[in-house]
């Protein structure tokens, strides 16, 4: 019942975020010829920095009927994507399933109750590339000693993380240094060498699809030069998170160490503790310099989602013998506090009123409105995709800003008002737009009409790199 209410919570609320609109336009892009990794001076712009796995995996979200129906589809992608691959490894578990198929089950549904409730409400690329590094983690520690298809099908994997989230290519670091223990160095070379294979394959493929120019413009040079935020500022940003995802997992592995119960490479379950500890100790620092990033957020803190399902398997495949029924039983009511707010608070239906909202609006204003905010909701009125806010911001913050004519070239040519979520109380492009000031609030969201007549004189609207 308390993963029926998580879920049924991630449900409801996963249209309410404009950020799960932003991210699955890039989607709509691929599938309607517009390349969703446009140049410097190019468009529309979205906040897609990231490898291309994450469009391709939203692509069946794009031939919903409606804007509504599309979120609702991405939503579910969302779930399968961050769920399906801890239900494989827990109901391929040989160690599990010799104990009854209560036991995978069990694990499965304590894992939903641990997994980062942002997980299940946001829709992110990491989620695609933590997917890979999993499946590709359980891959390599299943057996005692991989076969040569089993590390392929593994480097198959990694690849595809990697090409999901640029900061992924640091869990090979992890896999090899697993492989070189358990099995040798002949072994991790051989990985390696099929990880680069499945790499350059598909960066073969990716440049004929969108270009090596535009690739590196956005995969790398925009991520790098983005600025630094203030330490302590960011630090405080999500406390909560930070403690459960890095300082008692941190604590735990230490006590585990020091008690001597470190797991050894004779079960399957300790191999995937091993090699999950690897992946969640190499992704540690490079997930917190992207944290102390402008923009970064907890998502990027991917060594928890290796930790989780690793110590459920070790918990769930041991006979603790007369401590067992009080350990899982300790672990489901720690997971069921995590999700007291799902529990006590259920919706009733899905939050969905702003759609209806927003309809009503683009009925009686056909092709005069911009939401930069929702280009879903966008795409599916005027049948065409225009700039969001978070795309002309993450150039301006990368110091590549934008021309007023390409600003103004990827907008719709005769809107008259711009509208956000009424729950934005600083709106970014508003300052581009200097004209657009009287603000109307209506239900579920507020409008930025214009006041005086459109320039006609194309000047800077931000400061040029």
């Amino acid at each position: 019942m308390g993963v029926a209410a998580c879920l049924w919570a991630a449900w409801c609320e996963f249209p309410v975020y404009a950020w799960n609109d932003l991210r699955l336009a890039p989607a709509f892009a691929l599938r309607h010829g517009i390349d969703p990794y446009p140049p410097l001076g190019g468009g529309p712009l979205s906040t897609w920095i990231y490898g291309p796995v994450g469009i391709l995996v939203n692509l069946p979200a794009t031939f919903a009927p409606t804007a509504l129906a599309a979120l609702h589809s991405a939503s579910l992608i969302n779930a399968a994507i961050v769920i399906g691959p801890l239900a494989l490894i827990f109901f391929a578990s040989s160690e599990l399933r010799a104990r009854g198929l209560a036991f995978p089950l069990l694990a499965l549904l304590v894992a939903i109750l641990f997994i980062p409730r942002p997980n299940l409400v946001l829709q992110v690329a990491d989620h695609a590339a933590i997917a890979g590094g999993l499946l590709a983690s359980w891959l390599l520690a299943r057996p005692r000693f991989p076969s040569g298809l089993t590390l392929a099908a593994a480097a198959a994997l990694t690849a595809l993380a990697v090409w999901s989230k640029q900061i992924a290519l640091f869990l090979v670091i992890g896999h090899v240094i697993y492989l070189l223990m358990a099995c040798g160095k002949a072994t991790a070379l051989r990985y390696v060498a099929w990880v680069a294979l499945f790499g350059f394959a598909a960066l073969g493929v990716f440049v004929a699809a969108f270009g090596f120019a535009n690739l590196w413009f956005n995969l790398v040079e925009i991520p790098g030069t983005l600025p630094w935020a203030e330490f302590k500022p960011r630090l405080m940003h999500r406390p909560a998170a930070l403690v459960a995802q890095i300082l008692i997992p941190a604590l735990g592995l230490w006590a585990l160490w020091q008690r001597g119960l470190w797991p050894d490479r004779e079960k399957e379950s300790g191999r995937f503790f091993q090699v999950a500890t690897l992946a969640a100790a190499v992704m540690l620092p490079i997930g917190l310099i992207g944290f102390f990033k402008i923009g970064g957020d907890t998502n990027l803190l991917h060594s928890w989602d290796y930790l989780l399902p690793a110590g459920l398997l070790l918990l769930f495949a041991q006979d603790h013998g007369s401590r067992t029924a009080l350990r899982v039983t300790l672990v489901v009511v720690a997971g069921l506090l995590l999700r007291r707010e799902d529990l006590f608070r259920i919706h009733p239906r899905p939050l969905t009123g702003q759609y209806a909202a927003a309809e009503a609006l683009f009925a009686t204003q056909p092709g005069k409105l911009w939401f930069p905010q929702n280009p879903v909701l966008t795409f599916y009125a005027d049948g065409r995709l225009w700039h969001t806010e978070d795309g002309v911001a993450t150039r301006y913050l990368a110091n590549h800003g934008i021309r007023e004519s390409d600003f103004r070239r990827h907008l719709p040519p005769d809107f008259h008002a711009v509208v956000y979520p009424s729950f934005v109380t600083h709106p970014l492009v508003m300052a581009l737009l200097p004209d657009f000031n009287p603000a109307i609030r209506l239900p579920y969201w507020v409008m930025y009409t214009r006041s005086t007549p459109a320039p006609t004189q194309a000047t800077p609207a931000v400061p040029q790199p």
